[in-house]
């Protein structure tokens, strides 16, 4: 498939099991009129450098409401792959198995969690372009400042210590940065991870993770405010 005057092939897959403690059946879970899987649908169906959408899942409701919304669901994952300590990431690698095995070689795989709905077309083709650049992997990633006060863990005599040896400077307590991958955009190209890009997400709506009803309840007043544009 050659689209917008490219060769490159972009697949993007969101994966979506039927199973949650926090939130029972959150990925198809009524938000603001529709369900929730439906923003990472909609919002990967708009992004100019997508080339096609489609939703990883063992459960047939899953993959029914999926596909009303435009994505695509060839197969049902084994339900083995949708179990509460089931690896994303090997679910994810039996999608792409399959779909090689069906003909279709993508040269750039995007992640995109339905629990992670605030993103919007434009960031989507940023970050793809990132990848189609040659950058691997792309994620998108959350500022956390520490202290040595802030941070600890256990020594050899099980012992908490701080993590950090940072000293206060002018009384002052010294402040080290680190920042923790996000959700809400993994993007890969095949056979290379030597050449990370890394997008700083600094939208407190957009670190928005569904994860508990209060989440649910937070994001669902993010809609209604009109808080967010989803472009």
């Amino acid at each position: 498939m050659e689209t917008n005057n490219r060769i490159e092939k972009v697949l993007a897959i969101i994966p979506a099991r039927g199973g949650s403690k926090g939130v029972p059946r959150k990925n198809i879970r009524e938000l603001c009129g529709k369900p929730l899987i439906a923003y990472s649908i909609e919002v990967a169906l708009k992004s100019k450098l997508i080339d096609q959408v489609v939703v990883s899942t063992e459960d047939e409701e899953i993959a029914e409401i999926s596909k009303s919304f435009g994505a695509e669901v060839p197969f049902l994952r084994p339900k083995e792959m949708a179990q509460d300590r089931s690896s994303i990431g090997d679910a994810i690698n039996f999608t792409i198995n399959e779909l090689r095995d069906d003909g279709y070689n993508p040269n750039i795989l995007v992640t995109l969690y339905p629990t992670h709905l605030f993103r919007t077309p434009k960031l989507l083709d940023f970050l793809v372009s990132k990848g189609l650049e040659g950058y691997s992997p792309v994620n998108t990633v959350k500022l956390v400042t520490h202290t040595n006060l802030s941070i600890f863990s256990r020594n050899r005599d099980e012992g908490i210590v701080p993590l950090l040896n940072s000293k206060p400077f002018n009384k002052t307590v010294a402040k080290k940065s680190f920042f923790r991958q996000y959700g809400l955009f993994l993007g890969t190209i095949h056979g290379c991870l030597d050449r990370p890009y890394l997008h700083v997400i600094k939208d407190p709506v957009s670190l928005i993770d569904i994860d508990s009803l209060s989440d649910f309840f937070l994001a669902e007043e993010v809609i209604k405010e009109g808080l967010f544009d989803f472009g």
